[in-house]
């Protein structure tokens, strides 16, 4: 394994990338115009050589068009021709380059990007789109490409600006290429495109290199790493969960009041096998030593950098951030106060204020020349809090212990629900039941916190100096659905639970915000439950003040 970060980022991701589509209306035809020709044997030898899955379509018919994007969906990566022209259009190929048929190159090709662009869930999942055209107009399509994803209403997405060619957002790129059978080449009269022309034995180190453009991080690494191993075990998982225990399940599910909380087992069961094959694989120590000495080789410059004070503000105070500082805070096992301390004192000009709150506060600005540090913080402790991060369009989740709700009458009153897991279903047929709620108060920056929404709003438990203050608990009365669970209902995009007494008079309802994890879940519990069992006695205040415990 190398030690370059770039590289080794390359071999994850290169790994990774297991299935690449190709739609172009020239696959398995013999050139007549060789700008636009496809070799589909040239390419499959190619991936085939790298050991990747390739596979070409040739679309005749509009509903080809739509067959083939619903296939792009599955496929890691998609590379389509710019000028696609149907059977039905019936046009001379030597007519293809007249300005009159521009309005017919790239319109299925917009419409295909369009498709697998088109849910919320794919606007957030990482995409990288090749177009691979025999037209030399590279920086006009990626524009015209540009223009139709805004007319889409699909935002986010500009030009590069070191790369025209190029159409990106934070998880897609869409990258435009000249086609070439290794010849001379078209783009001679602009040797500033040379770099978009890519040959067929080219085709799949690019790819592998483009793709890792959007994953050479850390966290994302590790997760490439980890979709791999599932991948390679795929069989051996199948074979765990095997056709011969259906008898057990179904006697499970026979045993159950509520026979559908079987399935809720079988998530479990199956996300435990995907962590203990990772465990075997030993993913959790792929960040090694060797991995962040490269990282921070890759990643970090030395600079003098200003010390902050609590609000952000810089003082006159400077310290020299190096790669030998980083990894001694990375590598160091000491006490946490004491290993900032060494490291930073060793550089520091100036007085330097409280290393307790520089660590909570700063600690971020140190690793990281990006401006966004409280974003990245914040995007950081939603990974670790909440529990359902890829929501599908058509998630209906049911209110229990951990979900965290906005009441729409009072403001910003946000309450998490602590009703067990137990008691939050098998909900009676025509029935109601009262859950529990605590109330969650919203804080400023700088204040202590506990858990954070996905717009950013800081929560904090309403605590006392004895722990969670037991009076400000809630009671609302729900009635169960037909799965005997309080569903959220969908409304204008946003998800309500509708509480017993809704009503013209009475309109509060709850709008899901996010789920909590289940250990953060239980330990409020916990809390809250310490803070009822606490004992409360008149005794001497001179007692009182010098007792030990």
């Amino acid at each position: 394994m190398t030690d370059d970060f770039q590289s080794l980022s390359n071999e994850i991701a290169n790994d990774f990338i297991q299935s690449i589509v190709f739609i172009d209306d020239k696959a398995y035809s013999t050139g007549e115009d060789q700008n636009h020709e496809f070799d589909a044997h040239a390419i499959t030898k190619a991936f085939s050589k790298d050991k990747k899955i390739c596979a070409i379509y040739k679309p005749e018919s509009k509903s080809d068009i739509r067959m083939f994007s619903q296939i792009a969906e599955k496929a890691d990566v998609t590379v389509i021709d710019w000028q696609i022209i149907l059977s039905e259009h019936n046009i001379p190929v030597e007519s293809l380059e007249e300005d009159d048929n521009d309005e017919i190159k790239g319109i299925y090709t917009k419409k295909i990007i369009s498709d697998l662009l088109s849910s919320q869930s794919n606007q957030n999942s990482l995409k990288l789109i090749i177009i691979y055209t025999g037209d030399s107009n590279l920086t006009e399509i990626a524009i015209e490409i540009n223009e139709h994803i805004k007319q889409s209403g699909i935002k986010k997405f500009t030009i590069d600006e070191g790369d025209p060619c190029c159409v990106f957002s934070n998880s897609c790129r869409i990258l435009v290429v000249t086609k070439s059978n290794g010849g001379a080449g078209r783009q001679k009269h602009n040797p500033s495109m040379i770099k978009n022309e890519v040959t067929y034995d080219e085709l799949p180190k690019y790819i592998s290199t483009e793709f890792t453009k959007m994953t050479n991080g850390l966290l994302s690494n590790f997760a490439l790493q980890s979709l791999t191993v599932i991948r390679k075990n795929f069989h051996q998982i199948l074979n765990i969960f095997s056709k011969e225990l259906d008898t057990a399940y179904l006697t499970h599910q026979s045993l159950l009041q509520t026979t559908d909380d079987a399935n809720e087992l079988l998530v479990e069961l199956l996300g435990d096998t995907f962590t203990s094959i990772l465990r075997y694989q030993n993913i959790h120590t792929s960040i090694d030593a060797s991995v962040l000495d490269s990282w921070v080789n890759k990643k970090i410059t030395n600079e003098d950098k200003y010390i902050l004070n609590k609000d952000g503000t810089k003082t006159v105070a400077m310290y020299k951030r190096d790669k030998e500082l980083i990894l001694k805070l990375l590598k160091s096992n000491q006490d946490v106060k004491e290993k900032f301390k060494i490291a930073l004192n060793a550089s520091v000009t100036g007085e330097f204020p409280g290393f307790n709150n520089y660590i909570k506060k700063h600690a971020l600005t140190i690793f990281s020349d990006e401006a966004n540090h409280k974003e990245i913080n914040n995007n950081f402790a939603i990974l670790c809090h909440h529990k359902n991060l890829v929501l599908h369009d058509n998630y209906l989740p049911n209110l229990s212990l951990g979900t965290v709700v906005k009441s729409t009458s009072d403001g910003k009153g946000y309450y998490v629900c602590i009703q067990q897991r137990c008691d939050s279903i098998r909900m009676p047929k025509m029935g109601s039941r009262r859950f529990l709620f605590l109330p969650l108060s919203v804080v400023d920056d700088g204040s202590a916190f506990d858990f954070l929404t996905l717009s950013g709003d800081k929560l904090r438990l309403e605590k006392g100096d004895n722990g969670i203050k037991t009076f400000g608990l809630r009671t609302v009365k729900f009635s169960g659905s037909k799965d005997l669970l309080v569903k959220a209902r969908k409304k204008i995009g946003r998800l309500f639970f509708y509480p017993h007494h809704f009503s013209k008079k009475i309109p509060e309802k709850f709008e899901f915000i996010f789920e909590l994890k289940d250990l953060y879940a239980q330990r409020i519990v916990a809390d809250y439950s310490a803070s009822l069992s606490r004992v409360g006695l008149d005794e001497p205040e001179w007692v009182r003040l010098n007792r030990s415990i």
